[in-house]
């Protein structure tokens, strides 16, 4: 069915609570029974012992971006107006965020998805340090830390659109490469420049 249809049928605040409640249900499966956690992920790649942690955050992650960029392929995903793309993105604020993140994951011993799934499981260690980190997230969104990120976020800036899309950077890259190759039934061919003058250009 349509999306628009169930949009006309159900309305937008009901598709969204059910479509939030399935998404939800199905992460809570999957990340409980394969124990999905970026924090062991990263402990096992640091340690050199590749284990199963490490192999189910690469097939997550390898399954999203595969999944995505094939959507997008295939024109069954439009992403051009997502602000993630748009809007002028900050790499500062990416390794700082990244780094902070990265801290807290190790000192709670656990991603905030794992401590989302042993919230529910019943550790209080957990529901803690989650309760800590929507608190902070929040802070840092719309409240007494947001002049802290936004000074941050403003150290190195991108722009948006094109400089920010993987598909449109390694299809400049593609067109580069191809431009040193002969081009198959054409009567320009572009080569590198003649080390010597045996080297020549088909005309």
């Amino acid at each position: 069915m349509d999306l628009a249809l169930l949009l006309d049928r159900f309305g937008d605040p009901a598709l969204l609570a059910a479509g939030g409640a399935a998404i939800g249900l199905a992460f809570g499966f999957f990340a409980q029974r394969s124990r999905f956690c970026l924090r062991s992920a990263v402990v096992e790649f640091w340690r050199r012992e590749p284990g199963e942690k490490l192999a189910v955050w690469l097939l997550a992650f390898s399954a999203a971006v595969v999944a995505v960029q094939a959507l997008i392929l295939l024109r069954a995903l439009d992403v051009t107006g997502a602000r993630q793309l748009v809007n002028r993105g900050s790499l500062s604020g990416a390794i700082v965020g990244g780094l902070v993140f990265g801290a807290g994951m190790i000192m709670t011993r656990g991603c905030a998805s794992r401590l989302l799934v042993l919230s529910a499981n019943g550790n209080l260690r957990a529901l803690l340090s989650g309760l800590i980190f929507a608190v902070t997230a929040q802070a840092s969104f719309a409240g007494g830390l947001a002049p802290l990120r936004i000074a941050i976020s403003e150290w190195w800036t991108i722009e948006g659109g094109a400089s920010r899309d993987l598909l449109a950077i390694s299809g400049r890259a593609a067109s580069a490469r191809a431009s040193w190759w002969p081009r198959a039934g054409g009567s320009r061919t572009a080569c590198r420049p003649p080390r010597s003058r045996w080297c020549r250009c088909r005309g």
